[in-house]
């Protein structure tokens, strides 16, 4: 089993690694070719992106593991029928939020606390980038399905080449033809553009069980793929309307500084969430294949080994971050030296909370593995929105200076308790049949 998990686990982790990195050089380019304000700007847009995300990962993650199930009860036939299912869905919903987004932009950055040069710079990438979001979200679900027909490599090897031919363009744009944030995002629309056609390949060249087909499709399906994926959903939406509270409470409170410092945190803090997220794709098919089949002894066996290594890599960012925060800050801000000691201070905060996010992550993505989203909808609902919500209002009341930074360490520390009883009651359960046949 662990061998099956490795051979998940590594394209996985090294395409959601390469993506992070690459997001945190992206931010690394703006804040050098265009400035603090640029960084700001990033953090102002990641809700409206993180939206698109959710409803890409819903579809492709819920997409996916009902095919992966359906595999594991013997039933291949469906494959095609929840591909197709999956991508006339995801096309459908993206299309809608775009063109809703694009007509109603001035109105969404306002919403999400937008103003002056920031604002200005925001609506710059978003004018751009907002009709190939839809391209985006075709990826993800292209990627989530083309990992569970047996070829996580190909989706790793998208990723990683979309993500270098985005850091390059973004530097050509930006820092020799000076486009500003505009060049930002056609660096991101055209890398996403290529990843599709890689992803593409995949069906085209036959190299495994996905063709397009629109036979056997309907409502009802794709109530299924939306249900199931609803956790993931979650996950992405909580982190856009966290942010959205963050950016609030920051502009109200604390001022344009403390934006500045949220927005570079969270650009470094995805390489740790990506981390996690890697590992628990990992998980997801093996997991999802032996629920089919009742294998219940794999699915312990997996769940183990995904636990393990979110739990480790935690400890080590975490480790990392609080021997270089000071550095990260100083090198992303450069001569900002009254800036550098806030984000500094935001970094240390939130990677507290990183192992026990594993932890979080992980467990909720058992659940949805094996068909049971609303536990999974609860864990991320918790560890995304709720008590961070709780820990961003009292908090600073109590710690003024740092309050605000350990919201997010305070919720994932609730929710790991609440994870860790519904995997009792997981366990409790799976064991009832056979103490009942035992009496018996």
């Amino acid at each position: 089993m662990s061998k099956s998990f490795y051979q998940y686990l590594w394209p996985a982790l090294t395409g959601m690694l390469i993506k992070s990195l690459f997001i945190m050089s992206d931010a690394l380019v703006i804040g050098l070719g265009i400035g603090s304000d640029g960084l700001g700007a990033i953090a102002l847009i990641t809700p409206p992106f993180s939206i698109f995300t959710a409803i890409a990962m819903m579809v492709g993650v819920g997409g996916a593991a009902k095919m992966s199930i359906e595999t594991g009860k013997g039933s291949t036939e469906s494959n095609q029928i929840w591909f197709s299912q999956s991508i006339l869905l995801i096309l459908t919903l993206s299309s809608l939020v775009a063109i809703g987004s694009f007509i109603w932009l001035d109105e969404l950055l306002n919403f999400i606390g937008a103003s002056g040069n920031i604002a200005l710079l925001a609506h710059d990438y978003m004018s751009v980038m907002l009709p190939f979001f839809v391209v985006y979200s075709l990826a993800w679900v292209l990627s989530s399905f083309i990992r569970n027909d047996t070829n996580p490599k190909l989706a790793t090897y998208a990723m990683s080449i979309g993500a270098i031919v985005n850091l390059l363009l973004d530097y050509l744009f930006i820092m020799v033809f000076d486009i500003g944030m505009k060049g930002a995002a056609y660096g991101t629309a055209i890398a996403q553009t290529l990843i599709v056609l890689i992803l593409m390949t995949h069906i085209f060249r036959k190299q495994g069980s996905l063709k397009p087909n629109l036979k056997g499709i309907g409502l009802n399906r794709a109530k299924e793929i939306m249900g199931l994926g609803s956790p993931t959903f979650f996950i992405e939406l909580t982190t856009a309307m966290t942010i959205v509270l963050f950016n609030y409470v920051l502009l109200a409170q604390f001022g344009d500084n403390y934006i500045i410092a949220y927005g570079l945190t969270t650009n470094v803090g995805v390489f740790a969430l990506f981390v996690m997220v890697g590992i628990s794709q990992a998980c997801q098919p093996i997991i999802s294949f032996n629920h089919g089949a009742a294998r219940s002894e794999r699915i312990d066996e997996t769940l183990k080994l995904g636990m393990k290594a979110a739990i480790g890599s935690g400890i080590v960012f975490l480790l990392g971050i609080w021997l270089t925060a000071p550095m990260i800050a100083s090198f992303y801000l450069g001569d900002a030296h009254d800036l550098i000691p806030i984000a500094a201070s935001a970094l240390m905060f939130y990677f507290l909370g990183v192992p026990l996010m594993g932890f979080n992550i992980v467990i909720g993505n058992l659940f949805q593995a094996i068909a049971k989203p609303k536990q999974a909808t609860f864990i991320s609902l918790s560890r995304g929105f709720v008590f961070v919500a709780i820990g961003v209002v009292l908090l600073p009341k109590v710690f003024p200076q740092d309050g605000i930074w350990a919201s997010v360490f305070f919720a994932e520390s609730i929710t790991a308790f609440i994870s860790l009883s519904m995997l009792f009651g997981y366990r409790r359960n799976k064991m009832a049949p056979y103490n009942e046949s035992s009496a018996i």
